[in-house]
Order: C-alpha cells, then structure tokens, then sequence
C-alpha cells in the first residue's frame, strides 16, 4: 500500500525524541520508515540545537517533526510526541538504533491477537568494530493482571526501564505521563507506572530492535554520572504517586516492590558512575553520598546491586566519629549467642553497660540463640530478613527506633557483610565498633581473602578494637589509624568460681597431673599436639596423666584422639572425657597440676586465665601477641609445633618444685590482675573517643620485624578451616585445598598474601626494607 492510498488512521506510532546532543538520527528514522507494515507513523520530536542531524524527508507524509526548545529533556520530548500520536500502540525508538523491517508487522499483530498492553521482544546490540550480541527478551508465556508488573520489576533486582524496551498501548503510556507534572528529566519511572498500571504483557521471542551501545560514549563520565543523578530524583518525585496506587490496589506489594526496585536501580547505576569517575572527580561530586536523603538508600542500593561499589561507601562517605555526643544506647551484636568466647565477651559487656546506666540491645544474626543467657534488662532481638537487603533494613530501623548512639559489631574476623551493617548504622548517626578477637593473622593461616577486605572496609568504622599491641601495630601498618587494643573482661567462670589465695604444692613422688580444656578443635588448638607432648614426657620417663576435657568439634573427636594415643604407645597416659562443666570441671581442674595448651592461633584463651585463677602453672606454645602472657611468669612459652620441646619445658618444671610453687603464685597474681581492670571506664572511654593513648601506640621496627615473622609461618602452615569432621587422623599440617586461583608454589601464595603489607609497612617504616626483601628471598628459596 503506498503512502498516498494509506487509511487514516496508523496500526503504530513510532517516536524517536532526538535531544541536544543525539546524533545518528537518519538511520533511526530509515529503518522506521522501511517497515514492511506500511501503515504506521513516525513522530520525531527534535529539539532546535539538534535541527541539523534530522534529516528531510519532505516527501513521506507518515513522518512527523515536532521542534521543542534547545534543553528540552527526552523524557518531555517524548511527552510531546506522545500528544502527536494518533495509533493506538507506540514503538520508541532511541536515536542511534535501529528496527527490523518486519518489527511493525510483527508486534502489532500479536498485540491485536492478544489484546496486550504491553508486547516485549528481543534486543540485539553491537557497536563501532560490529561486534555483536543479542540479548532475548524473557521468554514467558503471556502476563496478566498483577503479574505483570511482578515479573517485568521484580523485587531486589536490578530492572530495565527504558522506554524502548516494550510496545506501548498508547492511551496507557499517555495516562502514565498524565500522572507526572512537568518538566519531567527522565522517564523511567513513567515507565514503571505504565508497567504498574499494565492489565496484560505478551511477548515474541525474536530480536527487534538493534541497539547501539555507542551511544552510551556521547556522555564523558562526569556527565553520565550526573544523569544518573537526575534519575534517582525523578524517583524520588514519583514515590507518592506509586504509594497512591498500591493504597488502592487490592494486591500492593508487587507496586512497592517494583518501586523500591527501579530506585534502588537508579541509585546502583548511579554508585557505579560515581565509582568509575577519577579520585579527582569523586572528591568534587562526593557530597551526594552523605546527603541524608540518600545515604541509606545507597547501603541499599550497594548491597542489592552493586556490592562491587561498598569500598566507595567506606571512603567517601562521612566517618561517624566517637564522643560527637553522650551515648546512652549501645547495641551489640553477634552471630548467635552462645557459651563460647565471643559471646561471653558480648555478655559481659552488657552486664557492665547495664550496670553504667546504659540501654543495651543485643541483635543476633542467626537463629539459634540461647537467650536465656541475656542478662535482665537487656533486649535481644534476632535479625529475620530473608535477603540481606530486608536483613540491612531491619538494622537501620533497629538503630533508629532503639536511638541507638554506638553498636559493637562483634563478627568483624567471622563475616563477609558486616560492612553493609555498618554503613546502615552510620546512615542513622550511629557509630559502630568493630570487635575483633583474633590476632590479625587468623586470615593468612586460614588461606583466604578477610584481611583485604577489612583493609578496604575498616573506614566504615569509627574504631577498631584488637587483643594487643602487636595487632594495633599490624593495624596501623596497613593504614588503618583508628585502633585501639583493650583487656578481655573476664569469663563468668574466671568470676563465679573465686580461687585459692595461695600457691599449689608441687607434684612430688606421684603422678603428676596435665589438663587441657576447651572445643577439640584440629584447626586452631592443635589438639592432637597434646598426644605428642604426652608420647615425648613419656619418652623422658615422667610420670603423668593427661585429660583432655572438651566436646568433639568438626575435624576432632575424642575416640580419634584415643586412637592416636594408642599408636603413640599412650593409651593409658592420654584421657580424653568428653565435656565437662560446672563443679565437675572445677573438680577436674583442681585436682591437676598443669594446664598445657598446645594452640597454633588464638585471640584470647579464655581458659589460660581460668586455669591461672585456680593457681595452675601455664606450659605452652608460644603466642607471641597475647598480652595476657607478657610479663606473666606463671607461663611457660616453648616454639610452635614442638612438642618435644614443650615437653621438656613441662618435665623440667615438674622436677623443680619449688621453681613449680613460684610459678603456681604467679598464676594467681596474674589471674587478680586479670580482673582488676575497670572495665566501665574503659568502655565510657572508648565510647566516648578518650581511651589513653597507650592503648594505641606507634608500630615499633620490633614490631614490624615479628608481624612479617609471624605471618610467613602461618602463610607456611595455611590451612583452610574444617567444613565437615575429617575422616582420619594427621598429626602434620592438614592436607590443603587447592583453588583454582591460587598461586602454585608456596614461596607465590606467600609472596601474594604479604606483598601489599609489605609495601605498607617498608612506607610506614623504611628501614624495615631490608628486612622485608631478605623475607622474600627466602620464601622463594623455600619454595
């Protein structure tokens, strides 16, 4: 049918809104006007500064050109347009790309055939070298009612929204502008109004429209950053609207939720141009992300979308500092609450907040809490999102409506998403601690990636708290200046149990009588050192029983352990009891002489205080950054994974006995001294940003010389953790796991774990340099 013989009325309206800077028109407007479906229109919508690039057509009266004024957005150009419109459905079109000539034909058929609101199709884009890809639309069968704007705008996810993605029935597409005042800056949210308002979607599964992904280089990076920006405010000016619309539907969720979507997806491509600009430029365009308005919904936003721009969070957005004001509300926080070290951590600092006048709350992440455990007057309360978005939100409303002034995040070394919570908090104006209960070393020895990303993510905190002055060093060495060690409070055994005042007697012409209590854990407590310490005691001829008292754990059980003894020739000097607790562990342990500990890694033993307190002498490998057992000469330190050493330190002791009734004294000391810090003061000092400056001192040359010694020999005795109980017995180092991406030899896995400290800490200190190659040459030699 030719153009002049056409009926009067077009089966579709193609509208291409070509602004300022579009270019490339004529072939948009070619392959419009080449359908093989005759009957159509083309409404280009052209603004006076883009006059020149549309091309004349004077002689196909199915096109239409409207000019705007230079500056009009696309967004009202295409309002213009749609005023213009007379078929019933509307094709829009971006200049720059193009349709197949069948497209028309095809889509306007099946929205006849299925009386669709909306008919989706396939996309294919290429760009300037003619590379291409086709990216299918859903393959769904056809939508109706609710779901349609359920499966086109899904919750949690990111949503496509612009205009040329669907075929719009055209009095839809005109209701949904009519609900929007003008001017209008962007039209995606039009878009989801149209999506929200849809009765019914069908789609073909062929690809129809060929986009130009050139098109996205016409914006230089600050330019499309700030477009990103005036989208999530042409957002923000549609939530009531949206609101409006769910309180009158009988189903409102899939509504919020499509709007929640489409602006978290704003805000994430925002975060993405933000992050992709200079460190220049994100100096000069930063402000947005401490603007109030935005700020959570960027955590949001990042933890839904765009997990890849958290670090940009950290850096660039405002650090809550401590002490800015009285705290009264503190909010601790865990994995779940049990009896083990963290969280008798946490509940003692509850009782000691309680007990200052302070609100506390204790939120756990897990189920599986034992609740009973909370001390009166607290409040526990479980997070219970089903994704981590839900579980973010629920956080920052914990912080607000708790008016939560300081949280302790006490999950820093045992999660990957602590940082996301603490940027919820810092959008509410609540600073959070971050509490960390392993040497710094703990990531290295466990072969993975932790300590990267609490170097990049630290910023998010206003301080950090470690176990000793050699972590405050490790620290402040990889950048991080707001750290801070602190004592452990001690145990509610350490407390309850009191203890004697005077030594113990040593062990003289009877069997002498070894301990060891805790979890049987392989990983850390190298439990089965204890069979080798016991086979080398009895290879020097000392009497002794050893009790191994403890529940099974993952990769260690207690008739593992008797089978090793009995290889070891030690069945009958080696009893592991299974747990004990209450007066039978007091029994157990009163009735012992020395407790050993044979641990490859720890933060804070809570047992070495414990044993000190019921006047026991310490024979153990060293930890070289536990505090508790500088200057405590109720310990005895021997070289890590040595057992014959650690047990000639023990027979020695044994057979000096008033060298034991010393060390028994000093136990008990060491254990007083243990309790008699004022725990109160020190957490009113930390909260309030005053903590004396010796609990933060400057990394030393010593100090930087035994980091890097330290984390060479666990990087040599790396060793992922156990995920399930290991099905024989090893006395060596543990067979490692293979990854894919990690280097092969040892010297390369090293050498890639302690690099970047390495050039921290050469920095920091020069003249450690020598120091840090000599290191290098001689891990690669190892390997």
């Amino acid at each position: 049918m030719t153009p002049d013989r056409m009926p009067s009325t077009p089966l579709i309206s193609f509208l291409v809104a070509v602004g300022d800077e579009d270019a490339a028109a004529e072939a948009t407007l070619r392959s419009c006007l080449a359908q093989s479906l005759q009957n159509i229109e083309v409404i280009c919508v052209h603004t006076d500064a883009s006059a020149a690039v549309v091309p004349d057509f004077a002689s196909e009266r199915r096109l239409r050109l409207i000019t705007q004024p230079a500056g009009t957005p696309a967004a009202e150009l295409r309002r213009a347009g749609l005023d213009a419109v007379t078929a019933p459905l509307v094709f829009a079109i971006e200049p720059g790309d193009e349709v197949l000539r069948e497209s028309a034909e095809r889509l306007q058929r099946l929205a006849e055939a299925s009386g669709a609101d909306l008919v989706g199709f396939g996309v294919t884009e290429h760009d300037d070298s003619g590379r291409s890809a086709r990216v299918a639309a859903p393959s769904r069968a056809p939508l109706h009612g609710v779901d349609v704007v359920r499966c086109l705008a899904p919750r949690d996810t990111a949503i496509a929204l612009e205009p040329w993605r669907v075929v719009f029935r055209a009095e839809l597409l005109r209701q949904s502008y009519a609900a929007v005042p003008t001017p209008l800056v962007d039209d995606r949210a039009i878009v989801l109004l149209a999506y929200a308002a849809a009765t019914s979607y069908a789609s073909v599964d062929t690809a129809e429209y060929q986009r130009s992904t050139r098109l996205e280089a016409f914006d230089t990076p600050v330019e499309g950053f700030h477009r990103a920006l005036e989208r999530i405010g042409a957002f923000r000016s549609l939530e009531s609207e949206f609101r409006a619309r769910a309180r009158f539907s009988v189903n409102p969720e899939p509504m919020l939720d499509a709007y929640q979507s489409g602006y978290l997806t704003v805000i994430a491509e925002a975060l993405t141009r933000f992050t992709a600009l200079s460190p220049e430029q994100r100096v000069q365009e930063h402000a947005w992300l401490r603007d109030p308005a935005y700020e959570l919904d960027a955590v949001l936003a990042a933890v839904t979308l765009a997990p890849e721009s958290l670090p940009t969070l950290v850096a660039y957005g405002e650090r809550r500092e401590l002490g800015r004001a009285g705290a009264r509300s503190v909010l601790l926080t865990t994995n779940v609450l049990t009896t083990g070290g963290v969280s008798g951590v946490l509940l003692t600092q509850a009782r000691v907040l309680l007990e200052a006048g302070y609100r506390v709350t204790i939120a756990t992440h897990r189920a599986g809490s034992a609740e009973n455990l909370v001390p009166e007057g607290a409040t526990i309360v479980q997070l219970t999102g089903t994704s981590r978005k839900q579980r973010v939100a629920q956080w920052a409303q914990l912080c607000r409506r708790g008016e939560v002034d300081v949280v302790i995040d006490h999950r820093i070394l045992y999660s990957r998403d602590w940082p996301a919570f603490a940027l919820a908090a810092r959008a509410t104006g609540a600073a959070t601690i971050g509490w960390i209960h392993n040497f710094a070393g703990r990531p290295t020895y466990n072969g993975n990636d932790l300590q990267t990303l609490l170097a990049t993510h630290l910023g998010a905190l206003a301080h950090l708290v470690v176990l000793s002055p050699l972590d405050v060093a490790f620290w402040k060495l990889r950048g991080i200046h707001h750290v801070s060690y602190l004592p452990n409070p001690p145990s509610p055994f350490l407390l309850n149990t009191g203890g004697p005042t005077t030594g113990r007697s040593a062990p003289v012409r009877r069997r002498a009588e070894l301990v060891w209590w805790g979890r049987l854990e392989e990983h850390t407590k190298k439990v089965t050192q204890l069979v080798e310490v016991a086979a080398a005691l009895q290879r020097l001829g000392v009497d002794f029983r050893l009790r191994i008292v403890g529940p099974d754990w993952a990769d260690m059980n207690a008739e593992r352990l008797h089978e090793l003894a009995a290889q070891r020739g030690v069945a009958n000097r080696v009893v592991a009891t299974g747990p004990q607790h209450g007066a039978d562990l007091l029994d157990v342990i009163d009735s012992s002489d020395v407790f050993v500990n044979t641990s490859i890694i720890e933060g804070y033993p809570l047992t070495l205080p414990e044993a000190q307190s019921r006047g026991l002498p310490i024979a153990m490998y060293d930890l070289p950054w536990l505090s508790l057992i500088h200057d405590n000469p109720g310990v005895i330190t021997t070289p890590q994974q040595d057992p014959d050493a650690l047990a000639s330190a023990i027979a020695d002791l044994l057979a000096d006995p008033s060298r034991y009734e010393a060390m028994s004294r000093a136990s008990i000391a060491a254990a007083t001294h243990a309790t008699s810090y004022d725990f109160a003061q020190l957490y009113e000092q930390l909260m309030q940003g005053d903590l004396p400056q010796e609990y933060s001192p400057a990394p030393s040359l010593e100090d930087g010389r035994r980091i890097l010694e330290l984390l060479v020999f666990f990087a040599e005795h790396s060793t992922p953790p156990p995920r399930a109980t290991v099905g024989r017995i090893s006395t060596g180092a543990p067979t490692r796991r293979r990854r894919r991406s990690r280097p092969r030899t040892l010297g390369e896995r090293i050498e890639r774990k302690l690099t970047p400290l390495g050039h921290r800490l050469v920095d920091t200190a020069p003249w450690l340099r020598p120091v840090a190659g000599n290191v290098k040459r001689v891990l690669l030699r190892r390997s």
